[in-house]
């Protein structure tokens, strides 16, 4: 018990020195392409004896050379997959234990077009699914509901969809990379300023709209989702990011597809 003790007192720690979350955040299915080195979890038998099946959502940071830091478990993780059955002090341990030790390559992001790639963290999380139960009992029985890997699913994004903020812009909803916003700023070829509705403007209403892009391998708006703002203001900001175009981002020497947060700013 003390070592148990020891042990989550020391994963706490670690989480606490990751003071910043990476700029980017993958999902499980990217992050299962770069695995190297697979560790499964350990669980003592005292955690078997109940005779349990669920999964546990672990979060964590690969680091530049690949390996695992900032490891902790997770009750909701990307894409909406869950914990499930997974309270137990000792399971989440021996999951922590074991994602500690996997040993990734890095991911790379590329500037130019045969020029080599920068090693950049990247957030992720895997669920990871357990059952514990008799053979017979688990063949009896279907496995628990909502149990899912963190895997991308597309949704909708219509824009009269919009009433309240739902999105975390800071978290992948189009099943691509996410990319801080500053730096997809940077990479801003063609910007569209949005047209102050004249409502807004007799109403003397101002402020931000959020948004969330899905940029596409050819740098152009792909997809759009509102995060915040005046409803008022919302759709003049659609219509303008809808025509912004980026450069190109690299990833692992490939264009690919990314998404981020655009601040549209309404000022009077």
């Amino acid at each position: 018990m003390f070592s148990l003790c020891i042990g989550l007192c020391v994963a706490s720690a670690s989480a606490q020195q990751q003071t910043r979350p990476p700029e980017i955040v993958i999902s499980q299915r990217s992050a299962e392409t770069l695995l190297v080195t697979k560790v499964e979890p350990d669980y003592p038998d005292a955690v078997k004896s109940r005779e349990m099946a669920g999964q546990i959502v672990i979060g964590f940071t690969i680091g530049r050379d690949g390996s695992v830091s900032d490891v902790r478990p997770l009750e909701t993780a990307l894409f909406g997959c869950k914990s499930m059955n997974s309270d137990d002090p000792q399971l989440r341990l021996a999951a922590m234990v074991a994602v500690k030790q996997w040993k990734f390559r890095p991911f790379l992001v590329y500037q130019q077009p045969g020029v080599g790639g920068e090693p950049v963290e990247v957030g992720t999380a895997v669920a990871l699914p357990f059952d514990f139960r008799k053979p017979a009992d688990a063949a009896a029985s279907s496995a628990p509901t909502g149990t899912a890997p963190c895997n991308p699913r597309e949704r909708d994004t219509a824009a009269t969809e919009f009433a309240q903020p739902r999105v975390d812009p800071s978290r992948p909803l189009f099943g691509a990379p996410v990319i801080d916003p500053s730096r997809a700023e940077e990479m801003l070829a063609h910007r569209v300023e949005a047209t102050y509705p004249q409502m807004a403007r007799i109403a003397h209403i101002q402020g931000n709209v959020i948004l969330h892009v899905l940029i596409n391998k050819q740098g152009r708006v792909a997809n759009i989702k509102p995060v915040s703002g005046h409803p008022i203001l919302i759709q003049s900001a659609l219509d303008a990011v809808r025509q912004w175009e980026y450069k190109p981002f690299l990833m692992n020497g490939e264009p690919a597809q990314v998404e981020t947060a655009v601040v549209v700013k309404f000022r009077m």
